[in-house]
């Protein structure tokens, strides 16, 4: 804990108070092991808008990954009456499926909230535009909004096609009982690299959470999905041989003129990301699944 005081308090000699905010994000986000981090303003009661995002780590994700997912709040300042404005706070959420928070990380979240009080005080006041990042700055990749939108764009002009579409979503799970990171920056910024090498150039890929990745694949159904799957996920695998890991992949196709919509199919795609990540756990190996109707 007093090393982590001590690299955020570094971080105040930086010149732009947004990337030191962001850094600061990262720092705490690491600590936590497979955590996304946020710093927010609650809407003053006046105000008929959301909270406001003012940085976040992975950057341009907001809180489009918390649904459904674990999440744990810590105050940073109380509502400023005078100035109209509500309160600000950190929040850490973890992906859906993924571990849940300790107490000792609860205790890390209040403890270090507080200090981002100087970060906020020197950012301005229409710093939350930051978050609208079109693309993560630790990968490249397109962030969940936006990647969500270039999807629906794609769904629009496979209907008129007449042409199906494959999503995935790629993730890792620890298979040895560790508390340690599913996936480490390192491993997601190889990850990123390995699937732009086995992906088709015109495939759109995105950070959909601290440790998941999607892509959408024009023109692709189940049974080639299946296939690319296969070797994409033994690919990934490969990347972390020997340290008690294994990548696991979920796969959803969207027939044309099905009328579901990005979010239907992405949801549908990490559902089967949490079955594989499951089996993957329970066996040892890495693994796929195809995202199947519930049965009535």
């Amino acid at each position: 804990m007093a090393d982590l005081r001590r690299l955020l308090d570094t971080l105040h000699g930086l010149p732009d108070a947004v990337t030191a905010c962001s850094a600061a994000c990262a720092l705490v986000a690491a600590e936590l092991t497979d955590a996304g981090i946020l710093i927010g303003r609650r809407s003053s009661p006046s105000d008929r808008g959301g909270d406001i995002i003012l940085v976040d780590y992975p950057s341009g994700i907001g809180m489009a990954d918390i649904g459904g997912a674990e999440t744990f709040t810590a105050p940073i300042s109380r509502c400023d009456e005078g100035g109209g404005r509500g309160g600000t706070y950190l929040l850490a959420w973890r992906s859906c499926g993924d571990r849940r928070f300790g107490d000792d990380d609860k205790d890390l979240i209040r403890l270090i909230a507080p200090r981002f009080s100087g970060f906020i005080e020197r950012m301005s006041s229409d710093a939350g535009d930051n978050c609208r990042h079109v693309v993560d700055a630790e990968t490249g990749l397109w962030s969940l909004p936006r990647f969500m939108e270039q999807a629906d764009r794609r769904f629009d002009r496979l209907d008129v096609e007449d042409r199906v579409g494959t999503m995935f979503a790629f993730g890792w799970v620890r298979c040895d009982g560790g508390s340690s990171a599913e996936a480490s920056p390192a491993v997601v910024r190889a990850s990123v690299s390995c699937l732009q090498e086995m992906l088709r150039p015109v495939d759109l890929l995105g950070r959909i959470g601290p440790t998941r990745l999607a892509a959408w694949c024009d023109g692709v159904d189940h049974l080639i999905a299946a296939e690319r799957g296969d070797r994409i996920v033994n690919k990934l695998d490969a990347l972390l041989t020997g340290t008690g890991r294994h990548a696991a992949i979920g796969i959803a196709s969207r027939w044309p003129r099905s009328g579901d919509d990005p979010v239907a199919v992405l949801a549908r795609a990490r559902g089967g990301l949490e079955q594989a990540r499951l089996k993957a756990a329970s066996q040892g190996r890495p693994t796929v699944r195809i995202w199947q109707p519930p049965e009535h």
